[in-house]
Parts: structure tokens; C-alpha cells; sequence
């Protein structure tokens, strides 16, 4: 398959519409029994700096943790990651996949790997997440981000479909379940399932505006929706 994203494009994307980290992919982290209260009290900030956008601030926090818990070593990969780190971020979600929270090490290499344009990598370890927790709703939407920068519309649909119903609503599969149809050529799919889950007319020209950075001309001109 042609390989028509630049990495730039790929990088923007990949921060734009894969999963956010909410309580239910948190949910998975309940491997980790060995906490004491205030260790599990300490972890619990840092993942709300991270939720609140406040990176910087959950790596201080983070820095003289010795709590061998795989749970810091997640929210230390997702903090990297989002302060641009990736190297770095990268080696933590390597060795988270080598803890009890596997399926979240190779999720995490995949999204990197995908930013970097690796994209056939970065669909073996997003494939294996997949395969490792699959009824996590935010592991199946970032696969099926996966394969619709690959091209794979059809696939990626049934990706976002899953996610969507095993959480209802879950609003990046949502959006990106409209991007994939307008890339696909169903505009009237695209359009009414838009308007039935109130993203608005501006909301959904922004949809086209980042469809179209996945298609390659052609098929970019059939998908704009005037």
C-alpha cells in the first residue's frame, strides 16, 4: 500500500485524534496491588496533572519516584510523550510491555512509532494491544487510527464501531469514525451521523480539513464536502 502521509502529518494527527487516557483505559492498571496508600494517593496527582494538561509537573513529580510500579512507569511514559520526549518515552513503554500492563507498553510504542512514520511497526505492536485487551474501547480506536492512516477505511470503521459500542459515546472514536467515512466516500453517512451525535457544521468542516491530510490527491478531491 502507498505510503502517502509525511511524518508531519502523521505526528499531527496522532496528537489530534487518538485516544485520551480516561478512566477506562485506566481501568487496566488495577494490576498493580503492591501500592501503599500514599504511594497510590501520589500516583492519583500525577495522573490528574496529566489529564489537565500539566506535563511538566507530573514528570517533576515523578522523578525521585522507587516504587517499582508499573502504573508510575505508564503515567512516566504518557508525560514523556507528551512533553515531546520520545525517545525516552519510548524505553518506558518497551519496558512497561514487560510488565502486567502489556497490552499499554505496545499501545504506547505503537503511537510512536506512528508519529515517526513507522507506520507498518506500529501496526504489529498496536495489533498485538489489540489482541492483549480487546474489549478496551481506547486501544481499539488507536488501532483503528492505525489503520486509517494505512488506508484501510473499511477496517478502521470496524475498529471505531467496536469502541463505540463498548463505550457508548466515546467521543475520539466518534470523530474519527466520521473522518473515516468522509475518506471512504459515504459523505451522507459521514454528515448524518455527525448531526446525531451533535458535532456541529464548523466541528465537521475541521473533520474534512484533517480527512484530507490522509488521502492522497484524489481521493482528497472526492472527499471534500461542499
Amino acid at each position: 500500500m502507498t505510503r502517502i502521509l509525511s511524518i508531519a502529518t502523521i505526528s499531527i494527527a496522532m496528537a489530534a485524534c487518538t485516544s485520551a487516557q480516561n478512566s477506562d483505559y485506566r481501568s487496566s492498571l488495577d494490576c498493580d496491588k503492591s501500592l501503599s496508600q500514599p504511594q497510590t494517593m501520589k500516583l492519583d496527582l500525577v495522573s490528574q496533572l496529566i489529564d489537565d494538561g500539566n506535563y511538566y509537573s507530573a514528570l517533576a513529580h515523578l522523578e525521585n519516584d522507587n516504587s517499582g510500579s508499573p502504573r508510575a512507569l505508564w503515567l512516566l511514559a504518557e508525560a514523556q510523550r507528551k512533553t515531546g520526549l520520545l525517545t525516552e518515552s519510548y524505553d518506558s513503554y518497551r519496558d512497561l510491555s514487560l510488565t502486567c500492563m502489556t497490552a499499554s507498553g505496545h499501545a504506547g510504542m505503537a503511537k510512536i512509532l506512528a508519529t515517526r512514520g513507522d507506520l507498518d511497526i506500529a501496526h504489529q505492536h498496536m495489533l498485538k494491544a489489540r489482541r492483549l485487551a480487546p474489549t478496551n474501547a481506547d486501544i481499539r480506536n488507536d488501532y483503528g487510527f492505525i489503520l486509517l492512516a494505512m488506508q484501510d477505511f473499511k477496517a478502521a470503521q470496524r475498529e471505531f464501531m467496536t469502541a463505540l459500542q463498548l463505550q457508548s459515546g466515546h467521543p475520539v472514536a466518534l470523530r474519527n469514525m466520521v473522518m473515516s467515512l468522509i475518506l471512504d466516500g459515504d459523505s451522507r453517512t459521514a454528515v448524518r451521523m455527525a448531526q446525531n451525535n451533535g458535532i456541529d457544521e464548523t466541528e465537521f468542516r475541521e473533520l474534512i480539513r484533517k480527512a484530507n491530510h490522509f488521502a492522497e490527491p484524489a481521493v482528497a478531491k472526492q472527499a471534500v464536502i461542499n
